[in-house]
């Protein structure tokens, strides 16, 4: 067997064959400042997305920039729902507020899953509250006196200035030590345990909602969410936002990183990567840039991404004449760049992730373990471990949580 093939690191550019190319699909990086015509909502818009969010985990910002403009998403009944312009920039703004307070990726998904059902990610006013109606809002209802994405009550919450604006919403959401309520009423990040609770089950405890599995439904959806809207939030300390899944939600890892037992002629006993698949594993599943970057190689097997940061993602075993981007395009987090591919040497359809970090200036980066040091071959000993690469960029890649099975 042929040690090292698969992951033996590509020299110079490869532009492939013009012919094949497609067009860009951008799925992540979504639009954060909608066009609209009413002067009150573009001052909502302005003040959510367009100030820097202060706090512990450095100043995180939603930016804008991209055309698209609407998002599918499907509970976990198989029913669909179309999110427009207006919810996607909410969700954004409350994406922000969560990675400028480290609230991690689990939390994100939570306060998706409660938006959504709550008020579908509409700014609701509140017609028994008059004063509401004279916030920017995208709608309005009558339940008691709730508002915003949350359906925060103005009789518990805080006043109804304060639940109109959206980023006091979204922090009250997840309280904790920079929460605007003191842990009362509780946000997420005061309730003990909430980590490992089941998401639904977190989500209702902050809401004590009178219907209380309401919330599990939108666990994909939120979860698409998260992964899409995710590359348009930028994080003033490095080490978060900006990043998103390479893979749609269900995907299973089926090699992990370092030494492995290996039958695949020309396969490495040093997995240098992890492998992705979503079961049953057929070619032609998405894949999307974990990170943005500019293409620096695209051969027969490779596609690599270097990072503004200098670091380089790989993504292998795709076909060529699936891949929409090639080298020297600049591609941002979650624009799909291709489909899982079966080149050789695999041993069946998945996606093969990997980094290396060579030329790399990011410092919490340069603090992972090189392959070098835990006795990979010379050349796999600039790369590192994807899961720990993940988890700096607030993604955990595949949680024990039963969403990523491990074989």
């Amino acid at each position: 067997m042929s040690i090292g093939t698969l992951e033996r690191p590509e020299v110079g550019t490869d532009n492939g064959d013009a012919g094949n190319r497609k067009l860009i699909l951008i799925i992540g990086a979504v639009i954060l400042v909608p066009i609209v015509i009413i002067a009150g909502y573009t001052m909502f818009i302005m003040v959510f997305l367009g100030t820097t969010l202060g706090g512990s985990s450095g100043a995180c910002t939603a930016s804008a920039g991209s055309t698209v403009t609407q998002l599918e998403v499907e509970t976990t009944g198989g029913a669909t729902r179309t999110l427009n312009e207006k919810q996607l920039t909410n969700a954004a703004g409350i994406l922000a507020v969560a990675r400028t307070l480290g609230v991690p990726l689990q939390g994100q998904q939570i306060a998706m899953m409660t938006a959504l059902q709550e008020s579908g990610l509409h700014m609701y006013a509140n017609s028994t509250v008059p004063e509401s109606l004279d916030y920017p809002h995208d709608a309005v209802g009558s339940d008691h006196d709730s508002v915003n994405f949350f359906q925060q009550r103005v009789s518990g919450w805080g006043t109804v200035a304060q639940l109109m604006d959206p980023t006091y919403a979204a922090k009250a959401f997840f309280g904790g030590p920079e929460g605007p309520n003191a842990g009362s009423p509780r946000g997420l990040l005061d309730i003990p345990g909430w980590e490992s609770m089941p998401l639904g089950e977190a989500a209702q405890t902050v809401q004590n909602s009178a219907y209380p599995d309401a919330y599990d439904k939108w666990e994909l959806a939120a979860q698409k969410i998260v992964t899409t809207v995710g590359g348009s939030i930028t994080c003033g300390s490095g080490t978060a936002g900006q990043a998103a899944y390479p893979m749609d939600p269900g995907y299973q890892m089926t090699s992990d990183y370092g030494p492995r037992e290996v039958t695949v002629e020309g396969a490495s006993s040093w997995h240098a990567g992890i492998d992705l698949q979503l079961w049953p594993g057929p070619c032609g599943d998405n894949v999307y840039a974990i990170l943005p970057g500019t293409v620096t190689v695209s051969s027969e097997l490779w596609l690599s991404i270097r990072h503004p940061d200098g670091f380089t993602v790989h993504y292998l075993h795709m076909y060529k004449s699936q891949r929409l981007v090639d080298v020297g395009d600049t591609v941002e987090a979650g624009q799909q760049i291709g489909l899982t591919g079966n080149v050789p040497p695999s041993g069946g359809c998945h996606l093969h992730l990997a980094m290396s970090v060579t030329g790399n200036t990011n410092p919490a980066v340069a603090q992972l373990t090189t392959a070098g040091t835990l006795g990979a071959p010379s050349y796999y000993s600039d790369f590192v471990n994807p899961e720990e690469f993940m988890r700096l960029f607030g993604i955990e890649v595949c949680p024990n949580d039963g969403s990523c099975r491990r074989l």
